[in-house]
């Protein structure tokens, strides 16, 4: 198999290249960046014009790592070519280019996925093992804050598709999916968003409310560092820590509350990053590309909903 990696991000460089070259040895890789020289990474390819790659470059797979404006745009046109789309989060601005994008990837038979992976982190299982059923839990609270984003960093600008929501609202919309899901009925949806002196949103608070569920989540590019999720049933809660950006090198602990008792259980080392590379490419290998169109739908129609 082999994968063309458009735009040499820090994700790029830090998550996707080195997963490749340690991970899976028989994948081979290309680089596409308009910014950066060739380096000696041990790509097959290095181009310098993403029209030029898509014309030329020999991959199955397209991995789209751009500013979020430019998602869109070049991930119709290497599924116009045939090719396999995995797409940075967030993949799309909205819910009629996820719509559109998924209707192409349909028609062509090919996978699309937005690159949303931490719930591919073992914490998450073990989670809801703890719990012994997502049906159990009656309440979801995310958070996830970060500081003030260097002033160049491009989610700092409106043109390339910047703001807290845009940037942070996957991480709402796939916590949802996971641990609420579709089939709930009669929800109501509110949000609230605090834009800075730009007028960019800086923060933004959800809460959803069914008859049986909730779900609240706290986002923000503005504020002391915070990372986590509870899940609470009616006779225990479990917390996950550094839930949205599980590092790979480190022991993670889960927190089990129960009888006013928290047992703190120790997570083993996981690399989320390679566990969902490893899904999408056994996805592409048995051609099951359904479960990839429904999440991403499911996620962009959850955004919409809140931005309404």
């Amino acid at each position: 198999m082999k994968i063309l990696i458009l735009g040499y991000s820090m994700l790029s460089k830090r998550k996707i290249i080195p997963v490749l070259k340690k991970n899976f040895k028989d994948v081979e890789f290309s680089i596409c960046s308009v910014s950066q020289k060739k380096e000696d990474i041990g790509a097959q390819e290095w181009f310098r014009d993403y029209g030029t790659a898509l014309k030329k470059s020999k991959a199955d797979i397209v991995y789209i790592s751009l500013v979020n404006s430019l998602h869109y745009y070049w991930a119709k046109k290497f599924l116009n070519k045939n090719y396999h789309v995995i797409i940075d989060k967030p993949a799309t601005i909205n819910f009629q280019q996820a719509k559109s994008l998924v209707q192409l990837a349909k028609k062509k038979r090919k996978l699309l996925s937005e690159a949303v992976f931490f719930n591919y982190h073992h914490q998450i299982k073990k989670s809801i093992k703890e719990i012994n059923s997502i049906q159990k839990i009656i309440h979801v609270d995310t958070k996830f804050v970060i500081p003030k984003l260097e002033k160049k960093n491009y989610r700092n600008f409106k043109k390339y598709g910047g703001g807290c929501f845009l940037d942070m609202s996957p991480y709402a919309a796939a916590a949802f999916r996971i641990f609420i899901g579709k089939k709930i009925k009669e929800i109501n949806y509110f949000s609230y968003f605090k834009k800075n002196n730009k007028g960019l949103n800086e923060s933004f608070n959800v809460y959803v409310q069914s008859k049986a569920k909730s779900f609240s989540g706290y986002f923000s590019h503005n504020g002391e560092y915070e990372n986590s999720i509870n899940l609470l049933t009616k006779k225990k809660e479990v917390r996950i820590s550094r839930v949205f950006s599980p590092p790979q090198d480190k022991k993670l602990i889960l927190q089990v509350i129960k009888n006013n008792t928290n047992n703190k259980k120790i997570m083993e080392k996981d690399n989320s990053f390679y566990n969902y590379l490893k899904h999408i490419f056994l996805l592409i290998k048995k051609k099951r590309f359904k479960i990839s169109y429904q999440n991403l739908l499911e996620d962009s129609l959850f955004k919409q909903k809140i931005l309404k």
